[in-house]
């Protein structure tokens, strides 16, 4: 096939519009039909809550189930619990009983004489306290898997050490335990850490065979602290992990245009692989002829050869990956500049982070509307009760039914979800992309600046909603096939879990899903540019972007890794430096009023990657649309009329448009 021919199928080159400066503010809304589609589906989803509301009880999903089946503050059950809606946990297999209130004493009050029951409160006569306040459950008397206590079963001798090791107590996995000061955790008693002290004094001897509920209280008194230490380091948590790491984002691109640094982190991290690819090599084929030369011989002659022709395999792809940066080099300056030029542009248009914070709050508030819908969702399904025995002791687990309707609906929310998270990430990659594009596009950078940001998220969505909906829509089309492939799969495992062509024939429909998502969240972003850039549809932007890709795939590959390489190292950077920042803050300051500075000092490295992240996303869209710009500007403007500077422009000036 001639060259010609094959071309034909990279499309023409691109051409300038009529009077093209740039991204024009005379635009035209595209894709109207896909944000009435949106629309549409916020409609629907509504509805879906609504009813959900009126005919659901979110208390059969979050409130506890008792060791008899019962939910507790509900009369979904044999008894009545309405007036019961705190569960008082038993054992560690989270069999509890029903109460009107979580127990609350003094600090670290403890009754080691008292015990709560699968049947009732059990008082050792003449030792308990009757001076504490009465704990009020209902009656269980009548339930057919009441188990009581008795001074045998649960207290010989009036002994709490015997007690402890007894078939009711049976060291915190039987039906009874001691009456204790308790924190209220979504509607869980749990033994406050101080009165758990109290009672491994009273059972001193055998406190080592404590489990797991000793195990939950430890967790609870670590919350506690960590919640203290977080509230004494409040003001260092909020400056570092918010201001210091946006100040450090910005340092670091700061850093980027340094003459010769972003070269020698580039060319450094290519010459460095390609070393150690170069000592494996090395390092395989010496230890075979030493292993060769051995007498007698350690290794089988078979092993040495695998490791000689393994020191072989690595030099022919340490000579590739050569031949490979040979052949790239230029590719690569010019990803260098187009990084440096990227780095210019956020740096010129910094409220750019605020839109990214916008983003996250947008979500928030849409995972938490779309969350108190999917459990109403939930609690429209028929509960059912599972009954297991764990050591004599009865455990309940809770489980739902749903009919065809609940389901579907349920399939709704997920679609809706997916639709909806894609569709503002897209939104805020038309918002990034349109205001790097005015930058690259005008000759007087120093007109650019906070006023070109929100020129940018009008534009961006009064015109293309749109656009972004119609690519979060393949999006969540593809994902939600995903959902139900993975559902189907799960069914069938169900019914027949070692049938192997089963599972083969899903992990291969899953990764040919995860492949084609991955590829159209590539097509999509330079779909986006090209919206941002040319005010064109969403069809037409994602085909010009594709020839695109298709004509400078070279590029566009140097480009992916050299940015690839700067966020890595850049998140690397941004959170070992503000992390240490904090700590010798934090430790100097404020490490006599803290039991220790370490957990602050992980949540603001936490905080830290979160804005790194953000930051990063933005220079990742910037990244890609300077090159978009570039390749643009290239196409359609020859030598002075090139918007291109420093070394972009010297790029074109050698190697022509």
């Amino acid at each position: 096939m001639a060259k010609e021919d094959k071309d034909e199928y990279k499309g023409d080159k691109l051409s300038a519009p009529a009077g093209f400066d740039g991204p024009s503010n005379d635009r035209v809304c595209t894709d109207v039909l896909c944000s009435l589609l949106l629309v549409g589906m916020f409609a629907i989803m509504t509805a879906i809550g609504i009813y959900s509301i009126q005919n659901g009880d979110i208390r059969l999903i979050l409130y506890p189930l008792d060791y008899d089946g019962n939910i507790c503050g509900t009369n979904a059950g044999d008894i009545d619990m309405t007036d019961y809606p705190y569960l008082y946990l038993v054992n560690s297999f989270g069999g509890g009983v029903c109460m009107k209130e979580c127990p609350s004493f003094s600090s670290g009050y403890a009754d080691e004489y008292t015990l709560v029951t699968y049947g009732g409160v059990y008082k050792v006569d003449g030792l308990a306290d009757e001076s504490a306040p009465t704990v009020e459950m209902p009656d269980y008397s009548n339930s057919p898997n009441v188990q009581t206590c008795t001074q045998e079963n649960c207290y010989p001798n009036n002994n709490p050490k015997e007690s402890f090791t007894s078939s009711g107590v049976n060291s915190g996995m039987g039906y009874a335990f001691y009456l204790s000061d308790t924190t209220n955790y979504l509607n869980r008693c749990f033994i406050s850490s101080d009165a758990y002290t109290v009672i491994e004094d009273a059972v001193e001897d055998t406190k080592d065979s404590i489990t797991d509920l000793g195990a939950a209280e430890d967790v609870t008194s670590f919350i506690s602290e960590l919640y203290s230490d977080l509230y004494s380091a409040q003001n260092y948590i909020l400056g570092f992990g918010f201001g210091v790491s946006v100040l450090a984002s910005f340092l670091y691109t700061y850093l980027l245009r340094i003459p010769g640094l972003l070269f020698t982190l580039i060319w450094g991290s290519l010459l460095a692989s390609l070393g150690l690819i170069g000592f494996m090599g090395y390092y395989s084929f010496t230890a075979a002829n030493n292993a060769a030369d051995e007498d007698p011989q350690v290794y089988s002659d078979d092993k040495i050869k695998g490791m000689r022709y393994f020191g072989y395999f690595m030099f022919v792809v340490a000579g590739l990956y050569f031949l490979f940066l040979c052949c790239l080099r230029k590719r690569i300056q010019l990803s260098i500049g187009i990084v440096k030029q990227a780095s210019r542009a956020v740096q010129a248009m910094p409220t750019l982070l605020i839109f990214p914070v916008v983003q996250t709050v947008g979500l928030l508030a849409f995972i938490f509307v779309w969350l108190f819908y999917a459990v109403y969702v939930a609690s429209l399904g028929e509960i059912e009760t599972n009954e297991f025995d764990e050591n004599g002791v009865t455990v309940m687990v809770r489980s739902f039914t749903y009919d065809d309707n609940t389901q579907a609906m349920a399939w709704i929310l997920l679609f809706c979800f997916f639709w909806t998270v894609e569709f503002i990430s897209a939104v805020g990659s038309i918002v990034i992309a349109r205001a790097i594009a005015s930058w690259y596009f005008t000759r007087d950078k120093g007109t650019i600046g906070t006023g070109t940001v929100v020129q940018s998220i009008r534009q961006s969505m009064w015109y293309h909603m749109g656009t972004a909906a119609f690519g979060a829509l393949i999006i969540a089309i593809i994902q939600t096939i995903r959902a139900i492939v993975t559902y189907i799969q799960k069914k069938i495992e169900g019914i027949d879990g070692d049938n192997k062509a089963v599972k083969c024939v899903a992990c291969c429909c899953q990764c040919c899903f995860a492949c084609l998502e991955k590829c159209m969240r590539f097509i999509n972003k330079h779909a986006y540019i090209q919206t941002a850039i040319f005010s064109t549809n969403f069809c037409e932007s994602a085909k010009n972007g594709f020839l695109l890709i298709l004509r400078n795939f070279a590029r566009i590959g140097a480009v992916a890794f050299v940015s690839e390489v700067v966020v890595v190292i850049g998140k690397v950077f941004i959170a070992a430096a503000t992390g240490t920042l904090a700590y010798i803050f934090m430790e100097r300051d404020i490490s006599h009023k803290v039991e220790s500075v370490i957990g602050p000092v992980v949540v603001v490295m936490i905080l830290t990657y979160v804005v790194a992240t953000l930051f990063f996303s933005i220079f990742s869209m910037a990244v890609d649309t300077v090159l978009q710009c570039f390749i643009a500007d290239e196409e359609m403007f020859d030598g002075d009329d090139c918007y291109a500077e420093g070394s972009l422009k010297e790029w074109i000036d050698d190697n022509g448009s």
